[in-house]
């Protein structure tokens, strides 16, 4: 059975930031963004 995942407060500024979302215990959450790895590790 699959269940949609939960969505914090935040999410719609996540993907308006252009957030990678995927499943992660249950919530969707973001993993990487545009900016890449070093890109957010500079911010």
């Amino acid at each position: 059975m699959m269940t949609t995942p939960k969505r914090t407060p935040l999410h719609s500024l996540h993907v308006e930031l252009g957030g990678k979302m995927v499943d992660f215990a249950g919530w969707e959450m973001p993993v990487q963004y545009p900016l890449g790895i070093m890109g957010e590790h500079k911010q």
